[in-house]
């Protein structure tokens, strides 16, 4: 079967899955890390299976389980018996009682899964609200990106003009950041200790997941895109959560004052360009040029209205430092680019 049509009963009748589950089998765990890598829609179901065969595992044991999920397994397959053009399953009483335990299992594990989660989260946002802002663990310069492993193996790529802080009991009891500037995570599963991303006005909660968020001082609005996982968002306030959202794989989520949070899919190529810091421009006017530069290096092009209106270019760079970019731009339009901190101006 397609691992893309894949339903929950498959997730929990697949050998190879089960011991992905237990980290019983290394090339069992590789193989469904590929699979789930390649099919982020799965992501979600997969979990659910995964919550209930860990539940089952402590329920039971190892050969009574893989006993029951034999017998799921043949109930699941029950030939079909046709009636006035309906298809009726007719399941001995043996598999009866087998589904009627995995519903019970299934409603139990949830629930438990549910308000635990939902306490454990709880307990992160208060304590992050709470946090009094810790010290700058690393910056980036204008136009600089830079790496930062995190003590849990979390990953941060710091885009330009950007600061991270973590305090020191980070991975202690909670996993909070700060971020000001724009960077995207790469964070290690751990659902007792959800990984939470504070900024000036957002709150980006998640187990394990990937996703980039953006929030610099007095400039484009904040925003949030998810590539991989789910992640609520908190709209903060004075040190409150005046609204929140929960994002899904290609979904984003802009912070305006005064409005709800809407959320909206976006091109996840955007993020690989991103990543990649992939510049194109063909025939590109000052507004794009200036677009494009903030969201790769994090800086601010400035030109009075007449410079403005005559500036184009075309061209492409690949991860290549903000200067040679300008240098490039400002001699295809025999113009001249002065920096003051973050903002660049282009003159005649």
């Amino acid at each position: 079967m397609d691992h893309a049509d894949y339903t929950i009963e498959d997730f929990l009748t697949d050998d190879r899955f089960v011991n992905y589950c237990l980290r019983t089998d290394d090339a069992d765990v590789a193989y469904w890390e590929g699979v789930l890598s390649r099919h982020p829609e799965l992501t979600v179901l997969a979990g659910e299976a995964k919550a209930l065969i860990l539940l089952m595992s402590v329920k039971v044991g190892e050969e009574e389980k893989r006993a029951e999920l034999d017998r799921l397994q043949v109930a699941m397959n029950v030939a079909p018996a046709p009636r006035r053009g309906a298809s009726v399953y007719t399941l001995t009483r043996q598999a009866k009682r087998w589904l009627a335990v995995a519903a019970t299992l299934l409603f139990v594990g949830s629930a438990y899964l549910f308000f635990t989660r939902d306490s454990v989260v709880d307990r992160a946002i208060t304590f992050a609200l709470e946090q009094e802002r810790p010290e700058t663990v690393v910056q980036t310069a204008t136009g600089e990106r830079r790496h930062f492993t995190l003590p849990d193996g979390s990953t941060a790529l710091l885009n330009g003009s950007s600061q991270l802080r973590m305090a020191d009991d980070f991975n202690g009891v909670h996993r909070v950041v700060w971020l000001e500037g724009d960077a995207y995570f790469d964070v290690s599963e751990n659902a007792e200790k959800p990984f939470i991303v504070r900024t000036a006005s957002t709150m980006t909660t998640a187990l394990g997941t990937s996703f980039r968020v953006t929030n610099y001082t007095d400039r484009r609005q904040p925003h949030v895109m998810l590539t991989s996982g789910k992640v609520q968002v908190d709209h903060i306030v004075a040190g409150k959560s005046m609204a929140s959202t929960i994002l899904h794989p290609g979904q984003m989520t802009n912070i305006i004052a005064g409005q709800p949070l809407a959320v909206q899919p976006f091109d996840q190529g955007e993020i690989t360009a991103w990543l990649a810091r992939r510049l194109v421009f063909q025939g590109a006017d000052f507004a794009e040029i200036k677009d494009k530069l903030y969201d790769a290096y994090g800086v601010s092009l400035v030109a009075d209205g007449d410079v403005a209106e005559t500036v184009a270019f075309t061209g492409q760079f690949a991860d290549r430092p903000l200067q040679e970019v300008l240098d490039a731009i400002a001699f295809s339009n025999r113009l001249h680019v002065t920096a003051d901190g973050n903002r660049l101006y282009m003159e005649p």
